[in-house]
């Protein structure tokens, strides 16, 4: 992978070199957000908020918030997906656009390292990035709108879903998430999810979707989330699923208003650090212990309905990202930035 091609991102060197002198820096009481559509908001190993928004990147360490588009090739440049990428030292930021998929690392607000990759230079299947992750072995899953294109050792290997189906090129990828087993789930608009293993190539392939997945309600499925136990959540236009096994017909559990959820299309699920799973929807927040579920929207705080994105805090509070600005809700008390 090249860093930079003249030809191609001159444009970008430039950009570079202004932002280490022009990070906009602002403290809480002065800060507004470049844009109020919140697609992802990820916590790095110091606690600092990185929130993927609709016209740019921005962070958060608590007290002093960065906003990174200005004089920078991603100005005004919605920020579809955000993963990190955990080493000892440091975490790298991983981002995607709809112009390829950016890697860095910041030191004091600046940006320390800095990796483009695009279909010009690599062997990314298509520039407009959808969703990434980055497993605990450090391989990279990039969703494009063409398939998904892995990354391993400076090798690229191309994904488009289980033989004769496919569809991860058929159908929008709208998340991915790695478990600690080794299998990697990728949620589709109207494919289901497509499950495999890669180490050196793809192997298990198989798809989740209707009639064998029959915990799936939909195969328009919006977001996964994957615990500890590598068991899968699953947010539909129909309500969520969890799965606690790889077994593609058994193992299923279903969840709609009927149960309590407040609203049956599930954009965002995460799990806090006492287990409680919180869910974001169309319509609000609901959360699930055991049988216990309990509702939150705007009556209770939350800055908009419409939730994205949720982030459990290092100290165990709740960040969400919405269609209207990011609400933080820690011991009862919620906090609005919009």
């Amino acid at each position: 992978m090249k860093l930079f091609n003249f030809k191609y991102h001159s444009f970008i060197v430039l950009s570079f070199i202004l932002i280490s002198c022009d990070t906009d820096i602002k403290k809480e009481a002065d800060f507004k957000l470049p844009s109020n559509v919140i697609n992802k908001i990820v916590i790095d190993n110091k606690g600092v908020k990185w929130i993927a928004t609709a016209k740019g990147l921005v962070s958060y360490d608590g007290v002093k918030w960065s906003v990174y588009p200005e004089n920078m090739y991603l100005s005004d440049l919605a920020i579809n997906d955000l993963a990190l990428e955990n080493d000892s030292i440091r975490d790298k930021i991983w981002m995607g656009t709809n112009i390829g998929a950016t890697s860095f690392t910041v030191k004091n607000n600046v940006f320390a390292s800095f990796d483009n990759y695009n279909v010009v230079e690599d062997s990314l299947l298509d520039n407009n990035i959808l969703a990434v992750n980055i497993s605990n072995d450090k391989i990279k899953y990039i969703g494009t709108s063409k398939g998904m294109s892995i990354l391993k050792d400076n090798k690229w290997t191309n994904f488009f879903g289980r033989k004769r189906e496919e569809n991860l090129s058929k159908f929008k990828i709208t998340s991915i998430a790695s478990a600690n087993d080794g299998w990697v789930y990728a949620t589709t608009k109207g494919g289901g999810v497509s499950r495999f293993k890669y180490t050196d190539a793809i192997t298990g392939a198989t798809t989740y979707n209707q009639p064998w997945a029959y915990g799936l309600k939909s195969d328009t499925v919006f977001t996964v989330f994957v615990d500890q136990d590598s068991h899968q959540w699953y947010g539909t236009n129909r309500g969520m699923a969890y799965h606690s096994s790889p077994n593609t017909k058994s193992d299923w559990t279903s969840y709609s208003h009927v149960d309590g959820l407040i609203c049956d299309t599930v954009y965002a699920i995460n799990k806090d650090h006492k287990g409680k799973i919180w869910i974001g929807t169309d319509k609000g927040i609901s959360t699930l212990i055991g049988n216990s579920w309990k509702n939150y929207t705007t009556k209770n705080g939350l800055v908009n309905n419409q939730v994205y994105t949720i982030a459990v805090d290092l100290d165990g509070s709740i960040w969400f990202g919405t269609g209207n600005g990011i609400s933080h809700y820690s011991n009862g008390i919620w906090q609005s930035f919009q």
